[in-house]
């Protein structure tokens, strides 16, 4: 890596390409500010927006990479360190106080007796949830059977479903785990069971 740096810092090639370099990153920035100020925050606009997005960024790491070759240093930061984000994250839970936890671990079976009806009783909930919105909006975001799931189970219990139009309750098995919150994967939150089974 040095050795490639001796051979582009302080070249005059190096210096016009990060100059060409900084004034695209200028043209996508203006350009990606034009869009999002011209947002209505409907769901339409999310796909344009998240590709915009994405093409800023490259043009960051077009930028930082050019920089780097001219001068050896960068002065943006185009990602966070993802492993410092998780230590901070594991600092925060180790303040937490850990006491008994009783987890409740199931499985609810429901058989889809009418899809499209599914569906609609999902955008109808996400309706309720985001009233501001539009039908197109509810449409866009609660394209297909998972999607309505989603959408009736915001906030996250299971009396939506239960009650949703087509939808039929199956079966329902459900067991029960006391242990003092240690263990907890998030990786796969229901590790506690097959542990549990391990040590029985």
């Amino acid at each position: 890596m040095d050795d490639e740096l001796d051979e582009t810092q302080w070249t005059d090639a190096a210096r016009e390409s990060y100059a060409a370099s900084a004034e695209a990153l200028i043209a996508e920035i203006r350009r990606h500010v034009e869009l999002t100020t011209g947002r209505e925050g409907r769901q339409r606009e999310l796909g344009p927006w998240f590709e915009s997005a994405e093409e800023v960024h490259e043009a960051a790491v077009a930028f930082t990479h050019a920089e780097l070759d001219w001068c050896g240093s960068t002065s943006i930061k185009v990602r966070i360190d993802e492993d410092d984000w998780d230590d901070d994250e594991d600092d925060d839970e180790e303040d937490e106080e850990v006491g008994d936890v009783l987890s409740v671990v199931g499985r609810w079976d429901f058989r889809v007796t009418d899809p499209e009806a599914f569906v609609e009783a999902g955008r109808r909930a996400y309706a309720e949830a985001w009233p501001d919105d539009t039908a197109e909006d509810a449409e866009i975001a609660v394209p297909d059977v998972g999607a309505a799931v989603a959408a009736l189970m915001h906030p996250p219990t299971l009396d939506q479903l239960e009650g949703a139009e087509g939808l039929d309750m199956a079966m329902v098995w459900a067991e029960t785990y006391l242990h003092d919150g240690s263990e907890t994967d998030e990786e796969d939150p229901f590790a506690i069971v097959h542990e549990s089974r391990r040590r029985g």
